[in-house]
């Protein structure tokens, strides 16, 4: 990581947690998102991050695009299909991509970036929560 964009990011994050209430601020400011190892799924929710661990990639549930699948309770004449948006990065690098994955046949549900397929398990209802698997 370059040495001056660091500091310059420490300085920010402390000035910003002066202005927003001390030591606690800067320390959810500087913190990392949480780790999830390979092979399971991972709860996410719209903007939640989260780092895959031993790789060199984050991944955050930007928004549920669309959805057009059967409500509980309706008959349906198609299934349909959930859309979410997710944000990839690769920090190491600096890289990132923003992709949109399916639960149905219109579109794909997995991709891969930095090394690691990321796979779209589920998507809750409403929409507000996926289940994401990285491999």
């Amino acid at each position: 990581m370059d040495l001056k964009k660091l500091a310059l990011g420490i300085g920010t994050a402390a000035a910003l947690a002066g202005c927003a209430g001390g030591p606690a601020a800067l320390a959810q400011t500087t913190s990392r998102p949480p780790a999830a190892e390979p092979g399971g799924n991972v709860a996410l929710t719209p903007g939640q991050e989260v780092q895959v661990a031993g790789r060199d990639l984050t991944v955050r549930y930007r928004q549920l695009v669309s959805d057009s699948r059967c409500k509980p309770g309706r008959q349906c004449f198609a299934a349909g299909e959930a859309v979410v948006a997710l944000v990839l990065t690769e920090p190491g690098r600096g890289e990132h991509t923003s992709v949109e994955l399916h639960t149905g046949r219109q579109g794909p549900d997995s991709t891969t970036f930095a090394g690691t397929t990321v796979k779209l398990a589920a998507v809750d209802g409403s929409g507000t929560r996926i289940l994401v698997r990285f491999s």
